[in-house]
């Protein structure tokens, strides 16, 4: 809806002007962040954006599809905003992360002595957490095109003992056995390759095939969720630089099997 906007010459207020909306539902509507998406609202905005009429009606049939709740819905108290959707729909994923392994090659182990470490955390509430990221993990072994993950990770995070030596040593195992997948690369960014482009901190960009790309910076609150294409440009440049000053993946994989073997 937005490329269509954006084609009609309109700017996000303009175009709630013409509709008789705050400029926010606009923006909530191409962003994603309306639980369900009303097909009458999609075909008023195709009307005046002048869009074609049978991709009015394919945009009009999946804003009624997406009245169907995906299983995330059931844990809306602890998943603030709209990220697991949008990673359930990324098509390329690029995580960098600094302080902790990234949360889709996680193992239980690790996940409930970092869920356990919350303030005030439950049991029930470990489990729930639990049972989210292992949900979440599953795009990874979809038989209908997975999503590449390609996820770069800061030594210190692959340190850090979060659950202890035989947790650790289990999670460094699961990312060897997942790095060999054909659409996970992981790859180290080693304490002697010392400064790097992505000191500010860690990010993860999301493509939606080739058309839409999304950065999510994570905060206490769910995030913050980056759109236009200067601010991906950035991000997209940061991840690369990384790239290049990381391990190679064999090498972050001998690194790997050398910390297990040490254990």
């Amino acid at each position: 809806m937005r490329k269509l906007r954006q084609a009609a010459g309109l700017s996000q207020e303009e175009a709630a002007a013409v509709m008789g909306w705050n400029r926010s539902k606009i923006h909530r509507l191409e962003f994603g962040r309306n639980q369900k998406i009303k097909a009458a609202d999609v075909l008023a905005l195709c009307h005046i954006y002048q869009v074609p009429a049978a991709e009015t009606d394919a945009l009009a049939a999946q804003a009624r599809e997406s009245g169907k709740r995906g299983w995330w819905h059931k844990y809306s108290d602890i998943l603030p905003g709209p990220y697991i959707e949008l990673e359930a729909e990324a098509t390329v994923i690029r995580d960098f992360e600094i302080a902790l392994i990234p949360g889709l090659l996680q193992t239980p182990g690790y996940m409930k002595a970092l869920f356990g470490r919350a303030a005030g955390a439950t049991d029930e509430e470990v489990q729930r957490r639990l049972d989210v990221r292992l949900e979440r993990q599953r795009i990874l072994d979809r038989k209908e095109h997975p999503p590449r993950l390609w996820a770069i990770i800061d030594e210190g995070a692959i340190r850090r003992m979060v659950g202890g030596p035989e947790v650790m040593r289990e999670q460094w195992q699961h990312l060897i056995d997942v790095s060999r997948r054909p659409n996970i690369d992981i790859q180290v960014l080693r304490f002697e390759d010392g400064a790097h482009a992505g000191v500010a901190g860690q990010f993860v960009a999301l493509d939606f095939s080739g058309l839409d790309q999304v950065v999510y910076i994570e905060t206490e609150r769910d995030g913050f969720y980056l759109e236009s294409p200067d601010q991906v440009e950035r991000y997209t440049l940061v991840f690369e630089k990384v790239l290049a000053t990381a391990a190679s993946i064999e090498k972050s994989v001998e690194f790997l099997e050398t910390l297990v073997s040490g254990a």
